[in-house]
């Protein structure tokens, strides 16, 4: 009996499950209020999550740096597979989810190429929002999700 592709099978049902149980997740901690903006690959082995503060005057600039910005260097990053943006009304809260591959492909990224990056992120923003604020949109919560395997 050939186990492999029954263990595909298997592996595929539990990483599509993570990506819903990240969904739920939000959407149990947000109202809902909040939506998805761009899904997310149901391969990721790992979600990092990152919440921030977004004010919905704030939400078109937000939504212009993080395409302008971190979907073109996280498109060239290796183990990446999507991303999904939540927004919720009532909270003023952004939630970003970020699938990769694995957690040693997440963990490969420089952290000065990370660096890099936010800073053009909150160089955009600033622009774009017209102030002078370092940090725009500081980042209140960050962590990762993983399967349960």
């Amino acid at each position: 009996m050939n186990f492999c592709p029954m263990l595909k099978q298997l592996a595929r049902f539990v990483l599509q499950s993570l990506a819903l149980t990240s969904m739920i997740i939000c959407l149990l901690v947000l109202p809902a209020s909040a939506m998805a903006l761009r899904e997310l690959d149901a391969n990721a082995g790992v979600v990092e999550v990152l919440q921030m503060p977004v004010a919905k005057e704030q939400t078109n600039c937000w939504r212009k740096a993080e395409a302008e910005v971190w979907e073109p260097w996280l498109e060239k990053q290796i183990g990446y597979q999507g991303r999904e943006l939540l927004w919720d009304a009532n909270r003023q809260l952004a939630v970003v989810l970020i699938g990769w591959l694995n957690q040693s492909s997440w963990d490969a990224i420089p952290a000065t190429s990370i660096s890099k990056t936010e800073n053009k992120f909150d160089m955009l923003l600033q622009q774009c929002l017209g102030v002078g604020a370092s940090k725009p949109l500081p980042l209140q919560r960050t962590g990762s999700l993983q399967p349960l395997l």
